[in-house]
């Protein structure tokens, strides 16, 4: 009796842990589709100039990759291929901002 309860909690368990992984992924490509938009963002806003929003776009970009930071640097991959592809977009678009925010701030 005790190891059917056992089996049937374990059971509910997988259940319940393949149920918040599909939510994660979901939530990841959600992410990365709103990371891509304000990239895009980001660079309406440099090449107008817009300081304000340039300022508020690189806190949402620091804010995203953060949040995607495992699928972005390669720790997991998505099942996607394209998605996979934008996360490393997105990494590298990240890299070269932070470096190129970097040597700015080194200059002035």
């Amino acid at each position: 009796m005790t190891e059917n309860k056992f089996a049937e909690k374990n059971i509910q368990c997988k259940a319940f842990a393949e149920r918040k992984q599909k939510e994660i992924k979901g939530f990841q490509k959600v992410t990365l589709i709103a990371l891509t938009i304000f990239w895009i963002g980001y660079g309406y806003a440099y090449f107008f100039g817009n300081s304000s929003n340039l300022s508020y776009y690189s806190l949402l970009i620091l804010i995203f990759s953060i949040l995607n930071i495992n699928v972005i640097f390669g720790i997991e991959k998505m099942q996607n291929r394209v998605f996979n592809i934008l996360a490393k977009l997105n990494g590298v678009l990240f890299f070269v901002w932070a470096l190129l925010t970097i040597v700015s701030l080194l200059l002035k």
